[in-house]
C-alpha cells in the first residue's frame, strides 16, 4: 500500500463536535509527520461524523472518490436562526405542536430529486470576491445564492416531542456533494409555515466510508502506530483496474500513451477512467488513466514514487 517510505493512504475519521475539518487535518499532519494531507469533503464544526482523510500521495486521488454523502440529520420547528443551524440562538419561536409526522413526511417528498437550494448566509461560497459568512459577520446585506443541489433520497426515521411547541424531525438524507442540509432545514420550515432550523446533524457515509468503520480522532492520534487506519485507496475509486507491467507504467508516468493492443485482454472501454497498476504479486499504484476513442490508454494523474 505504501508508494515510499512516506504514509500513504485514506483514514475515515470520525470527525468530533465543535472541530473543524481544517482542525483535523493539522492533527494527522503532525500525527503522520507530513505536510501532503487533505480531507475529502468539508464538514462543518456543528457537525460530527464521518470525514475521509488523504495522506501523502493519496490527496492526488482527492477528486476521483465518489463524493455522495449520507447524514442523519435533527430539524426542529417553531423557530429559526440566523446561521440555520444551531450556532445561534432560536429566534421568532412560534408554537409548531399542530405539525404531525404525517405532514412532514408529505412535505419532504418535494425534496427528493434536483432542487434548486438557497445557499445558507454562513457558509463559505464566495460572492463578489468575499467569502458568505465574512460578508454576513460584518452585517451586509448580501442576496443569497442559489444553486442546484441532488438528493437522491429524504426519509423521516424519529419524530421527536411532537407535542411540544418545537418537535424536532429526525430525516436521513442521501444526497450529492454541494448540497445544504442547513438549507434544507430552513426551507422544510418555510414550507411548514412554522420556520425551522438544523438542531444537529451526522454524518453517516461518505461514499464507501461509513460511521461505524471510522476511528475517533483522539484515539487515532494518540495511537502509537497510526498507520494501522490508512486504507488502500483503490479499494473505493470506482474505476477498472488495469495490471501493467513495469515497462509499460514506466511509460506512463513518463507522460507516453499505451496502445490498447499492449494491454494483452484487457480490452479498453472508450472514455473510461481505470486505475493502474503496476504488478500482480506485490502491486502498486501508479495512478489514474483515461481510454481515449483512439484505443489509447493515457494517462492522467501519475502518483510520484
Amino acid at each position: 500500500m505504501s508508494l515510499s517510505d512516506q504514509p500513504f493512504g485514506i483514514v475515515n475519521v470520525h470527525k468530533p463536535l465543535h472541530c473543524t475539518s481544517h482542525d483535523v487535518v493539522a492533527r494527522l499532519r503532525k500525527c503522520y509527520n507530513l505536510k501532503k494531507v487533505g480531507h475529502a469533503g468539508t464538514l462543518d464544526p456543528l457537525a460530527e461524523g464521518v470525514l475521509p482523510v488523504c495522506v501523502g500521495q493519496a490527496t492526488r486521488l482527492i477528486e476521483y472518490l465518489p463524493s455522495d454523502k449520507r447524514y442523519r440529520a435533527h430539524i426542529t420547528f417553531g423557530a429559526v436562526t440566523t446561521t440555520w443551524d444551531a450556532e445561534a440562538d432560536p429566534l421568532h419561536p412560534v408554537d409548531a405542536s399542530h405539525l404531525t409526522r404525517e405532514a412532514v413526511e408529505t412535505l419532504l417528498k418535494a425534496f427528493v430529486g434536483t432542487i434548486e437550494q438557497t445557499v445558507p448566509p454562513h457558509a463559505a461560497v464566495h460572492v463578489n470576491g468575499k467569502k458568505l459568512y465574512e460578508l454576513t459577520r460584518q452585517g451586509k446585506t448580501v442576496d443569497l445564492p442559489v444553486r442546484q443541489a441532488t438528493l437522491y433520497a429524504v426519509t423521516l426515521i424519529d419524530w421527536l416531542d411532537g407535542t411540544t411547541p418545537t418537535p424536532t424531525a429526525v430525516v436521513e438524507v442521501h444526497c450529492a456533494s454541494g448540497t445544504y442540509i442547513r438549507s434544507l432545514a430552513w426551507a422544510l420550515g418555510q414550507q411548514a409555515g412554522t420556520g425551522a432550523y438544523l438542531s444537529g446533524l451526522v454524518r453517516t457515509a461518505h461514499g464507501a466510508f461509513c460511521l461505524e468503520e471510522a476511528v475517533k480522532l483522539d484515539e487515532l492520534t494518540q495511537h502509537p502506530n497510526p498507520t494501522q487506519f490508512l486504507c488502500d485507496p483503490t479499494t473505493y475509486l470506482p474505476f477498472e483496474t488495469l495490471v501493467l507491467t513495469p515497462q509499460q507504467a514506466q511509460k506512463l508516468r513518463h507522460g507516453q500513451k499505451l496502445l490498447e493492443q499492449e494491454l494483452a485482454n484487457q480490452p479498453l472501454k472508450r472514455k473510461q477512467h481505470y486505475v493502474l497498476q503496476s504488478g500482480t504479486e506485490h502491486p502498486e499504484l501508479v495512478g489514474i488513466g483515461v481510454a481515449e476513442a483512439n484505443a489509447r490508454l493515457k494517462p492522467l494523474k501519475i502518483l510520484a514514487y
